[in-house]
């Protein structure tokens, strides 16, 4: 292969490595559409730089204000999400564009999580996903782009209501507020976290109190497991309660075949969590793998008060 060849094909590969590319996805009331199409800029605000990124399902050509995507998004023109990251800081805004939503262009209070994997050298790589808050939309992007300067930042205005027309939105607006998304891995990190607000705001709203992440713990481990952390107070064990009551599993074990019994004795959880998990139908007499019990390990750290309750339930050595 002669040599112009050569630099003619490592020119064109290099070009598709920079090719613009966005794969996502914008939901509003239950209706998909592809997001393939993406631009980035960089444009100042009145805070600092911010990183633009408009993830749509068609390439906008020329004019990119608010007010032209507000009228392409009203004539069914353009499904899109505008992205709005503040650079080097926490804040990340999204504004949905799409004919069917009723705060399309509008500013509301969806937080989207940032994976950012590269940005320089007027690059930018990454991955938004919004927080399921309550919303009517929510959507999902990956996108690889070419950074150009842009002018003065222009933010759309503020929603005129919530968007939050979803069963339990009013209660999922809540628990993004407390910093939690609805779902299973967010339902542990507020397990983990200790926070029993956001854990009731959970079951409330329907999650079950089995559900885990993928290779989670399961919820009623987590929780007993928190009772030996002083710092959490008393909250994993009102958490532990509040997950027995909603019907969580008591016989779930991790690796080691320790159940949430075991552990809650054994990290000194309240003497009413222990009678929740009993009353729900935890054995009393259920073995680590290494053939301790609850009353053993109730005795062992002189729990006298859980070590009466076990007994009263008819728990052996």
């Amino acid at each position: 292969m002669k040599k112009a060849t050569l630099i003619l094909l490592a020119a064109t590969l290099s070009l598709q490595a920079r090719a613009d590319d966005a794969l996502g996805t914008l939901t509003v009331n239950g209706k998909t559409t592809i997001l393939k199409a993406v631009t980035a800029t960089e444009e100042a605000g009145e805070s600092g730089k911010w990183l633009v990124i408009l993830a749509s399902d068609r390439k906008v050509e020329g004019d990119r204000s608010v007010a032209r995507l507000a009228k392409l998004a009203k004539d069914g023109q353009l499904h899109a999400v505008r992205i709005l990251w503040l650079v080097g800081t926490d804040t990340v805004r999204a504004v949905p564009y799409d004919a069917n939503l009723s705060t399309s262009g509008q500013m509301g209070q969806e937080r989207p999580t940032l994976d950012l994997r590269k940005y320089g050298s007027g690059r930018v790589d990454a991955e938004f996903e919004s927080k399921m808050m309550g919303q009517d939309w929510h959507f999902h992007a990956n996108v690889k782009a070419t950074v150009v300067p842009g002018g003065t930042l222009e933010l759309e205005p503020e929603a005129r209501d919530s968007g939050s027309k979803a069963p339990g939105g009013d209660k999922k607006l809540a628990l993004g507020k407390l910093g939690y998304a609805y779902s299973e891995e967010s339902f542990q990190h507020a397990i983990s976290d200790a926070n029993l607000d956001a854990v009731r705001l959970f079951l409330q709203i329907g999650m079950s109190p089995n559900a885990r992440a993928k290779s989670g713990t399961h919820p009623m481990i987590l929780a007993a497991m928190g009772c030996g952390d002083q710092a959490k107070g008393n909250a994993p064990s009102e958490i532990l309660e509040a997950l027995a009551a909603g019907g969580g599993d008591v016989k779930a074990a991790d690796g080691n075949g320790s159940t949430a019994l075991l552990w809650a004795v054994e990290g000194g959880c309240s003497a009413s969590s222990i009678k929740a998990l009993l009353k729900a139908g935890a054995n009393p007499n259920t073995r680590a793998k290494g053939g301790a019990t609850p009353l053993m390990f109730a005795e062992l750290y002189k729990r006298t008060e859980l070590a009466e309750i076990l007994k009263a339930a008819g728990a052996k050595k």
